[in-house]
């Protein structure tokens, strides 16, 4: 073989504070809206155009034109709170620890 040609393609992602995006980090996106909508998901890539994301649990794809997006930051891993986590048990627990938020005076 005479001549091998590798074209060699880099794309990087700057969220707006100017990390770099890569594949699976977890983000927070500002999407234009009549009310604009934040969106917690992570981040899955560019394709045709589109900044890809999926949900947290990996089971959605979501993809945004990059014009109406109008901020993005990578955040710290977020996790699911398991029920036996929760102080006591049930909804009895959360109006309690709610009660002093909601008294008045407080």
């Amino acid at each position: 073989m005479a001549l091998k040609v590798n074209e060699i393609v880099k794309v990087e992602v700057e969220a707006s504070d100017g990390q770099v995006l890569k594949e699976g980090d977890a983000i927070m996106l500002r999407v234009s809206r009549r009310t604009p909508e934040d969106v917690v998901c992570r981040f899955a890539g560019l394709s045709n155009g589109y900044f890809v994301t999926t949900t947290l649990d990996g089971q959605h794809e979501n993809k945004y034109r990059q014009a109406s997006i109008e901020t993005c930051y990578r955040i710290k891993e977020v996790e699911k709170i398991q029920p036996q986590e929760l102080n006591g048990t049930g909804k009895e627990s959360a109006q309690d620890a709610a009660a002093p938020l909601l008294a008045p005076g407080a």
